[in-house]
């Protein structure tokens, strides 16, 4: 039995695909975390509810640099930022595969 659990990790880790529930995600935590490329979005005026208003501002490896841009982003607008006002959106082989914000913020 351990062996297989050993193999399975083996298995998931270097195929980033057996899924991070801390993120309802089909890759790795790790993955998702740390090496993923993604979209930045930044949506303004989120409490206007116009969608409209979601612009892509860039691009990330890992959540911690996806939010850093959309922080970077709100500052050089001179606006406070706001944790629903940006997303991530994790891109393989040119497709948008999952939306993500980092759970684990830096004030």
């Amino acid at each position: 039995m351990p062996f297989k659990r050993l193999v399975f990790g083996f298995i998931c880790a270097l195929l980033s695909a057996c899924g991070c529930s801390k993120y309802a995600s089909d890759f790795s935590c790790s993955f998702v975390e740390n090496r993923a490329d993604y979209e930045v979005w930044y949506w303004r005026h989120v409490e206007r509810d116009n969608e409209s208003d979601n612009v892509m501002i860039g691009h990330a490896t890992g959540l911690r640099q996806c939010e850093d841009n959309a922080r970077a982003y709100a500052a050089a607008l001179g606006e406070s930022f706001q944790e629903r006002g940006y997303i991530c959106v994790l891109m393989q082989d040119g497709e948008r595969m999952e939306k993500h914000r980092n759970l684990i913020s830096v004030n």
